[in-house]
């Protein structure tokens, strides 16, 4: 399909040029919406893997029983159930208007900034990753970095305590959805691993942790914990 070649001749352009150089109890959903001015390079990890630190981002916090924002199958559905115990969070790269047009946003919930989120990506140079995790109601996550290549994508957060003066259940758990902008073509028939490591504190905490113990590694090598799961939307 057309789109599709373009997409890989952005790729192959790329490479060529490359080679010659709230705690939250209300029953309704947070928004945060966090974009660049300006679009900016990434760089390339000790690994390899290109990185982004600062990506712009939409994120979508519910304490409502199933995911706020999801990517729906062809015949509509692909949310979770209400109360799914084992789930393990939603991952999928959305790389063209077509896909883009599949995300859904649950009653109740704010579509404006998801919408105009999308709706700003320039599709033929750039990439939407949509990362849907459940945390627990005391905590948010603060996305420290996106590493990916033409078949990966990772994610690294930080888990941080939420104010003190913000009620919250100890054992409750919420859900928290991020659409992240990679400055990529990225087809997402190419990517079969996906990736998502949480650690604890913010990220210049874990950071200033880690080069207080003299390690120059990057922030993801303090996780305390990480999950990965293969195959592709």
């Amino acid at each position: 399909m057309a789109p599709l070649t373009r997409r890989r001749a952005l790729h192959g352009a790329a490479g060529l040029v490359a080679a010659l150089a709230g705690c939250s109890g209300t029953g309704f959903a947070e928004s945060e919406s966090t974009r660049s001015s300006t679009p900016t390079a990434a760089a390339r990890d000790a690994s390899g893997r290109n990185s982004e630190t600062d990506p712009p981002l939409v994120t979508i916090r519910s304490d409502a029983d199933r995911p706020p924002v999801w990517f729906a199958d062809e015949d509509g559905g692909g949310r979770a159930t209400a109360g799914e115990r084992h789930y393990h969070g939603d991952r999928t790269v959305i790389d063209g208007a077509d896909r883009a047009e599949r995300v859904r946003v649950a009653g109740g919930v704010d579509a404006e900034p998801v919408r105009s989120f999308l709706d700003e990506t320039d599709f033929e140079a750039e990439t939407v990753y949509l990362e849907v995790n459940r945390v627990e109601e005391c905590f948010r996550l603060e996305l420290c970095r996106i590493q990916w290549q033409s078949d990966e994508v990772q994610t690294d957060y930080g888990r941080v305590l939420r104010p003190y003066d913000e009620r919250c259940e100890a054992d409750a758990k919420v859900y928290e959805a991020r659409l992240i902008r990679i400055p990529d073509a990225i087809d997402h028939e190419d990517v079969h691993g996906y990736g998502s490591s949480v650690g604890g504190g913010a990220c210049g905490e874990r950071v200033a942790r880690a080069r207080a113990g003299g390690d120059s590694s990057s922030v993801a090598d303090s996780n305390d914990s990480a999950s990965g799961s293969g195959g592709a939307q």
